[in-house]
């Protein structure tokens, strides 16, 4: 059953029209700290008393937050036309990334999509796993040796991170990362913190003032820049044969022979953004895979007794824990979703936290069930990816790199908390536990 309205709209004495429920602006300044603090608890919050169509009292831009299935899906795929990127959200992200393929808006992001696609065709994709295979004896060596007097504790989001980033660089850019993987994750960390403070930022400050978090974060991009510059030097230093098939991405970004080559610029974007979506996004929802099957011991065995089962594991992490999770639009002309008018150069917001918990498509929603996938993917309720034009380049490339970590080390290893209870939430760029997430592994017999 959906989530009805509460009421009328309220006016809230601007000029922006009011065209769907929400709260009153007062409440929302009074709860300024806590949107800050614990921005997925306020927007179950307002969702649960308003609706699946809410206008924040924001006059410029009128704002939005779209939480039914049907909504997001109208945002995502039916109405993409109408929809642009340039948002607080993306622009933010764009310090870090450059106008990449993840931040780009429509006009430049359409004839970027085309020319990386190749490098994301499924026989290059099929690559993936004989990377995944070598990162993973790595880990088996490193966890051998700390666990070769008994069990030992290991922060198992930072483990997840330098596999994933390991992976990555090997997959895309063909160099081994792993000798950087401790220095280029907390560039990551500390370079998408600034870019959280800046969205959330009332009053933005330039970032030519030299604040401290400021200076915290240009040394973090400094830092990725050093790594974008080692790998775009290795690479020159490989001559490619002409007519070489493409053995992945970063042949397509430095092809000479391409109608427009890519700008040293355009290359380091593409190349940053990798990095950081990369291996992020997927790092977080291993995070979050071992915290679930730690706290549901029966999975853990069922996944143990049958590894083909990672697959569903990993797609209900991704529905309880999405990476991704909060999407902005910028709307480009007026569009009616679910009964409301929602303006030109409205901002739209959609949740896939709060869509992956809608009851028309999920029930008990907050339980971790991974059979509610033994058929697959549903088509509507489920975005961990996106939707439309603009679904993850990277998605296949995931799936498989996280279902294959997943298989492997449950049949290794045993993984177990250290802490019982719920695990406090970092609502980043993406969805980290706020302060690391300890383990004990140990070697199965």
């Amino acid at each position: 059953m959906s989530r009805k309205p509460s009421g009328p709209p309220t006016r809230y004495g601007w000029n922006t029209p009011v065209t769907a429920p929400g709260p009153y602006g007062s409440s929302l300044l009074r709860r300024v700290r806590d949107v800050i603090a614990e921005p997925l608890t306020y927007l179950e919050e307002v969702w649960t008393a308003h609706g699946d169509v809410i206008q924040f009292p924001i006059p410029k831009p009128a704002t939005y937050l779209i939480s039914s299935p049907a909504g997001a899906r109208d945002v995502l795929v039916n109405m993409n036309r109408d929809m642009g990127k340039r948002t607080v959200q993306y622009t933010s992200l764009s310090l870090v990334t450059g106008e990449g393929l993840l931040t780009a808006d429509t006009h430049a992001w359409k004839p970027r999509r085309r020319m990386l696609q190749p490098a994301f065709h499924h026989d290059i994709v099929s690559l993936v796993s004989g990377h995944v295979t070598t990162s993973l004896t790595n880990l088996d060596e490193k966890w051998n040796a700390l666990t070769v007097n008994g069990p030992a504790l290991v922060d198992i989001d930072q483990e997840m991170m330098s596999l994933a980033l390991e992976i990555t660089g090997k997959t895309l850019f063909g160099v081994d990362l792993s000798g950087e993987a401790h220095d280029l994750t907390d560039a990551t960390i500390d370079a998408l913190h600034g870019v959280i403070d800046k969205a959330q930022s009332l009053l933005p400050i330039p970032m030519f003032v030299p604040t401290p978090k400021h200076l915290r974060m240009k040394r973090a991009i400094k830092r990725l820049n050093r790594a974008v510059d080692a790998i775009v030097d290795l690479r020159r230093q490989d001559l490619i044969q002409p007519d070489a098939p493409i053995r992945d991405m970063l042949d397509v970004l430095l092809d000479p022979d391409v109608e427009i080559p890519l700008t040293q610029q355009q290359v380091r974007d593409e190349i940053a953004t990798f990095i950081v979506a990369g291996h992020e996004t997927v790092a977080s929802a291993l995070t979050w895979a071992w915290h679930l099957l730690g706290a549901n011991p029966a999975e853990t065995r069922a996944l143990q007794e049958d590894p083909t089962r990672a697959v569903r594991v990993f797609d209900e992490t991704l529905r309880l824990f999405p990476p991704a999770w909060v999407i902005t639009r910028r709307v480009l002309a007026d569009v009616e979703i679910e009964g409301h008018l929602i303006p030109e150069n409205a901002m739209v917001i959609v949740s896939p936290w709060l869509v992956h918990r809608h009851p028309d498509v999920w029930p008990s929603p907050d339980v971790f069930e991974p059979d509610r996938f033994v058929d697959g993917v549903p088509q509507l309720g489920y975005i961990p990816f996106g939707a439309g034009p603009r679904l993850c380049i990277g998605r296949d490339m995931a799936r498989l790199e996280a279902t294959q970590i997943l298989a492997h080390i449950s049949q290794a290893w045993n993984i177990e908390p250290v802490h019982s209870g719920d695990v406090a939430i970092e609502a980043s760029v993406t969805l980290r536990p706020a302060s690391g997430l300890v383990m004990r592994i140990s070697p199965r017999l």
